[in-house]
Parts: structure tokens; C-alpha cells; sequence
């Protein structure tokens, strides 16, 4: 069945609907079955969630599904993609925090801690085939790595300049150190490892050593 024939039958592709309404109505579809996805993934697993289900929950055919997303793991690829992008949006530093470079690097770190906490999806994948879906997770925040450690650059930068933060500072090293902190804490918080735990009183060491190295003594 052609890709007209699918949104005709799934009635987004009438000829009385102009071109315009038909992609806001295409992409309206495509969200609701990232949507659905996440909702599955984050109950079932990857294991667990079919293609199936997931068009079901979008209340979508398998047909017009496959006008998206290849297949299962194209579909776990893009909403990941997501995830990640909200993780690094939850890290950017707030409005109240621009003008004090400490409340930005802890709050970066306590706003990641959480936000891998409490996103359901990322514990869901974790407990089924860990060593696959981190390997995933992985793959899909690469390319935020960079922007990540510059990111923590321009507030040791920032803070340098200030004179919050010492002058001595090798900053490429530090803001490498500072996001490597984040990233396991931030780990440790979605795993829920009783080994490896990321407890309050955890997170509140973290910050404190974090800003102990970096602040004018």
C-alpha cells in the first residue's frame, strides 16, 4: 500500500485538506506515536514493547507506523534522541542562576541528578539488557558531549572573570572533570544501583567538592 493510500485511509489525506493542514496533521500522527513509544518503553522494556502495541496506544495502523519509523529500534533510537535532548535542556542554567556561575554548576548537576531519577523511561530500559540499552544511550548523547563540556567552560570562564573562581584554573581540564562528575552521579541516579548509590547526602557532597575546587579561597 502506498504512503497515499495509508493517510487517505487513515484520513489525513483527503484532497479537501490543503497541503499545509495535512503535515501539521502528518506530524501531529508521528508525535503520538513517539508518545505512545515512550509510554511502552518505559512500562515494558524494549523487549517488551512491540510495534504492535505501540501503534495501538498512538491509535494508529501498523501501516501508517512504518511511514515514520523503520522498524522497533528506529523508533527506540529517535525517542532517546528526546530524552537526551530534554536531559541536556533540564542542565541549562536558569534565568536566577546566569549571574552567579556556583548556582550554575549546581544546579546543572542536582537538576541531571533528578531528572535521570525521576524519567521512567531510562530505569525501564536499564533493567532489561542493561549493557545494550546504555550502549544506546551512549550513542544517541554523543554528539552533546562537546556542547556539554563548553558549556561548563563558559561558567568556570564566567566565574574566573568575576572572581568567584580561581585564576589558576586549566579550564578545558576542570569543565571535563565537572561534566565526567555529572554524568556518573546522573547514571547512578537512573540505574538505582544499591553499589553505586546517588543519595542526597551523595549529591550534596558532589556539589560541595565541585565547588571547593573550582571557588577563591
Amino acid at each position: 500500500m502506498t504512503t497515499e493510500a495509508i493517510e487517505n485511509k487513515e484520513g489525513i489525506g483527503s484532497p479537501a485538506v490543503s497541503p499545509g493542514r495535512r503535515r501539521e496533521e502528518s506530524e501531529r500522527r508521528r508525535q503520538s506515536i513517539l508518545a505512545a513509544a515512550r509510554r511502552c518503553f518505559g512500562r515494558d522494556g524494549y523487549a517488551g514493547a512491540t510495534v504492535a502495541r505501540i501503534a495501538e496506544e498512538a491509535g494508529v495502523s501498523n501501516g501508517l507506523l512504518y511511514q515514520f519509523f523503520r522498524n522497533k529500534d528506529h523508533l527506540l533510537e529517535t525517542v532517546l534522541r528526546d530524552v537526551v535532548r530534554d536531559w541536556v535542556r533540564a542542565m541549562v542554567p536558569r534565568e536566577d542562576e546566569e549571574r552567579s556561575p556556583a548556582r550554575a554548576l549546581e544546579g546543572m548537576l542536582r537538576r541531571s541528578v533528578e531528572f535521570c531519577r525521576t524519567h521512567p523511561l531510562l530505569p525501564a530500559l536499564l533493567s532489561r539488557d542493561p549493557d545494550l540499552q546504555l550502549q544506546r544511550i551512549t550513542l544517541a548523547s554523543a554528539d552533546r558531549v562537546e556542547p556539554h563540556r563548553e558549556l561548563v567552560a563558559s561558567i568556570l570562564r564566567q566565574g574566573i572573570a568575576a572572581g568567584d573562581f580561581r585564576a589558576d584554573l586549566d579550564v578545558p581540564s576542570v569543565a571535563d572533570v565537572i561534566c565526567q562528575l555529572q554524568s556518573d552521579y546522573s547514571r547512578r541516579a537512573w540505574a538505582d544501583d544499591p553499589r553505586f548509590p546517588a543519595t542526597p547526602a551523595l549529591i550534596d557532597a558532589a556539589v560541595r567538592f565541585m565547588l571547593d575546587a573550582v571557588r577563591v579561597r
